[in-house]
């Protein structure tokens, strides 16, 4: 992933910026946490205002930003934006960027793609799961046959986060199967490629705008120049990183989402009376946030490292936060219900997200979780 010079890149003034634009873009837009569709025009300027650019080096466009400056982005687009659906179509944009194309592309691939990625002209998606199989490798059907030096590709994905905006999907599909042992790679599928259809997929209820949908790919045709990274060992090289990378770095976002809505939950307990219980569960519950926030920046720093033993820490970080970030959520629904505090509009809706929102993948999550506890009592 490559080492960074932290001491070059100005961190606060990136922060600042960013807030700057999340209180005059993002924050005023009523309405945006029930709206499907991200806005065009947002999409638009964030990429005029250089969001897009931040993680990636000033040859391809970009600004020269590391990992850092990613998280601490993350985060304050979902503190002072005040959105986690906006905050998670950013983060998916930055990585696809930086972690696919950028880690993995070919040179031809980087100068194709990234220039129009960091001004936002360029939208990549990443499309793994599928219908009835979500990300599961044994799971998995989707092809592509090797004909000459082309590539046809058929089966049907879902769950495209930012599948609506993207004009690239980033494709995972079977190469090779040996006695039951799938090899998978990833493709690079222009949204224009005849034979790929957009589909609604599954509707989901939460994170909005951040938008969705399914893809279904009939004999799409493709050179074979578009592969991206190691022939037959994606799902390794890039399924598992992205999942650990999203997972740390997602900390970030769920500390800005957390103090976001608890500056709506101390203006709604603010209207019972005073109370010592209700000031010293706020005094503890506003200390949480900061220990999401340190372990997405360490998660940051050794993504910046450079070093090549980190997967199992970032997998410890993502399950650290995880954790904290559930235990914080049962002392918020015991505190509104014992308090019965009045939910505003913007109160549900940021506590409705930040709650499905960690029931992602949690039945994945909890086996990892139970493989750890295996592999110490039988160490």
């Amino acid at each position: 992933m490559g080492s960074f010079d932290q001491t070059i890149f100005d961190h606060g003034a990136l922060n600042a910026e960013v807030a700057e634009f999340a209180r005059t873009q993002i924050a005023v837009r009523e309405g945006l946490g029930e709206q499907h569709d991200f806005p065009a025009d947002l999409w638009a300027a964030m990429g005029e205002a250089g969001l897009m650019a931040i993680g990636l080096p000033e040859q391809y466009g970009g600004r020269g930003g590391d990992y850092r400056a990613l998280a601490m982005a993350l985060e304050t687009l979902a503190d002072v934006g005040g959105y986690q659906g906006v905050a998670i179509s950013w983060m998916g944009q930055a990585l696809n960027a930086r972690l696919h194309i950028l880690g993995l592309g070919t040179e031809a691939q980087k100068q194709q793609y990234l220039p129009g990625m960091a001004l936002g002209r360029h939208t990549a998606c990443m499309a793994i799961s599928e219908p009835g199989a979500g990300a599961h490798p044994k799971k998995l059907s989707t092809r592509a046959e090797f004909v000459g030096d082309d590539v046809i590709l058929n089966g049907e994905k879902a769950y495209l986060t930012n599948g609506p905006l993207a004009d690239l999907f980033l494709v995972l599909a079977i190469t090779d199967e040996v006695d039951g042992r799938r090899s998978f790679s990833t493709f690079m599928v222009p949204k224009e490629s005849e034979g790929l259809e957009i589909t609604p997929g599954v509707e989901v209820d939460f994170l909005h705008p951040s938008p969705h949908c399914g893809l279904k790919l009939t004999n799409v045709r493709i050179p074979a120049a578009n592969r991206l990274g190691p022939l037959g060992d994606a799902f390794n090289a890039i399924s598992l990183p992205m999942r650990r990378v999203e997972d740390a770095l997602g900390a970030a976002k769920t500390a800005g989402a957390m103090r976001h809505r608890f500056r709506l939950l101390c203006r709604a307990a603010a209207e019972k009376p005073l109370d010592a219980d209700i000031e010293l569960t706020l005094g503890r519950l506003v200390a949480m946030p900061e220990a999401l926030s340190a372990i997405a920046l360490r998660a940051a720093d050794l993504l910046d490292s450079g070093r090549d033993d980190v997967d199992e820490t970032l997998s410890l970080l993502a399950a650290a936060a995880r954790e904290t970030a559930k235990k914080v959520e049962w002392e918020v629904e015991a505190f509104i219900n014992t308090w019965d505090i009045e939910m505003s509009d913007a109160l549900s809706i940021a506590n409705r997200d930040l709650v499905k929102s960690l029931g992602i993948a949690a039945t994945a999550r909890d086996l990892q979780a139970r493989k750890r506890g295996q592999t110490l009592l039988s160490g």
